[in-house]
């Protein structure tokens, strides 16, 4: 997964830099695939082994996304693919890092990466990742539009991404679903109780320790963040710095899912309430004070601010405020984890 500093400082770079390397491109001789609005462009292989049928493969990507997200979906979308990561390095130095894998810029609709014949799944979870990212980027800041941009919701947009990584090749779950369910999750108040409890020299009763042994299938253990405090914008750099990284992933992964899709059916039950819930956390107006009246800046100039989201969850899934959206998050991820963790015992007792 990306780095999202790196993500944008990518828009930063110098125009001439970005011609010279365009102008060495036009020498490649694209191997060509469209399908709608989705121009694909595969760098011909030279003595190496090419993925079979890629652009079929990111075909049926791009169609699972429109079946799933299709607000967000963009006229055009071009995908421009290297035979090797040196090639892609070497095309693509101004823009690229030793370790960059891919990258995308929502202002000229295209995925940048390259073939990775020995990893085709990871490659396709990548692209699927990435691709998500600008459909949702380009739902707050459209290609034609001359606004200021807007700072999408970080946990939003990365929880998406993942969701829909997941989903790519397995509709009802992959890698996420089956680490949500095998995972302890707790909240962050009751890791506030434990610590506690520790710390005052209380151990779990034999009780307590038979009844979790009973209900876990895995030995790690997750604190979730309380919510209001993990759906702020660097909430994200906070885990880097912490080294929770994959934690903060688990924890968007979940929060979106449900809201978007809390059981295992390959359809969005909730996708009518989630695409009303994104247009809303997209939508910018006129800000006002408590007694109505607009904010202004020092210029003098209308500030814009979009809905929080607590008032857009308000709107869309008519919880009242964060903490009863947050209720039933864990009355809900409870429950799909007993069935979860039940079917998962059974095929271990039957050997599957």
């Amino acid at each position: 997964m990306l780095n999202r500093k790196f993500i944008i400082s990518l828009f930063l770079l110098l125009l001439s830099g970005l011609s010279f390397a365009a102008s060495e491109k036009d020498s490649i001789k694209w191997t060509k695939s469209d399908f709608g609005n989705v121009q694909i462009k595969i760098e011909p292989h030279r003595g190496t082994i090419q993925t079979p049928n890629l652009a079929m493969q990111f075909k049926e990507v791009f169609q699972m996304l429109r079946q799933n997200i299709p607000w967000m979906i963009p006229g055009k979308v071009n995908v421009e693919v290297y035979q090797n990561k040196r090639s892609f390095l070497h095309y693509n130095r101004e823009l690229t890092e030793d370790w960059s894998g891919a990258f995308f810029d929502p202002e000229q609709n295209i995925i940048v990466m390259y073939d990775e014949p020995k990893h085709q799944t990871h490659m396709m979870k990548k692209f699927t990742h990435e691709l998500t990212h600008l459909f949702f980027e380009n739902t707050f800041n459209p290609p034609d539009s001359k606004a200021p941009k807007k700072e999408p919701p970080v946990w939003l947009n990365e929880g998406l991404a993942v969701n829909m990584e997941d989903i790519a090749k397995t509709p009802q779950g992959g890698v996420w679903d089956r680490d949500l369910i095998v995972i302890n999750i707790f909240s962050d108040g009751e890791h506030e109780l434990l610590k506690e409890r520790r710390d005052s020299g209380e151990r779990l009763s034999k009780k307590e320790r038979e009844g979790f042994k009973k209900f876990a299938v895995s030995d790690k253990v997750v604190f979730f963040k309380d919510f209001g405090e993990f759906m702020e914008q660097d909430s994200y750099d906070k885990a880097v710095s912490a080294g929770t990284v994959d934690d903060w992933y688990l924890q968007a992964y979940a929060m979106v899912r449900f809201l978007f899709r809390p059981t295992t059916s390959s359809a969005p039950e909730k996708r009518m309430q989630f695409e009303q819930f994104t247009k809303l956390m997209s939508t910018y107006a006129p800000k006002r004070d408590e007694n109505g009246n607009l904010v202004t800046s020092a210029n003098g100039k209308k500030v814009m601010a979009r809905p929080t989201e607590e008032e857009a969850l308000k709107q869309a899934y008519r919880y009242q405020d964060l903490r009863e959206f947050e209720e039933n998050f864990w009355k809900w991820i409870t429950v799909y984890q007993a069935r979860g963790r039940k079917k998962i015992k059974m095929s271990m007792k039957d050997g599957i």
